[in-house]
């Protein structure tokens, strides 16, 4: 069985819509457009949540890679 990498998995997804939980527990949605090997992550049309409740949107978030607790995608 080959093994894969996570971060293969997620330079597949990119150009496609993705959810990222910070450690600080705000959430962000959008369009993944880049992605680097630090899991350095940009988003296009982006709503931010806390909890359940939208905050904000944004055209364009860079986010962290240390930062993030998980990512779902698609």
């Amino acid at each position: 069985m080959e093994s894969v990498k996570p971060l293969s998995t997620i330079m597949k997804n990119l150009n496609k819509p993705v959810k990222v939980l910070l450690k600080n527990e705000i959430r962000y949605e959008g369009l993944m457009v880049e992605c680097d090997g630090y899991m350095n992550l940009l988003l296009e049309h982006v709503v931010e949540y806390h909890g359940d409740s939208k905050t904000a949107g944004y055209p364009k978030v860079l986010i962290r890679g240390n930062n993030i607790m998980y990512l779902v995608l698609g």
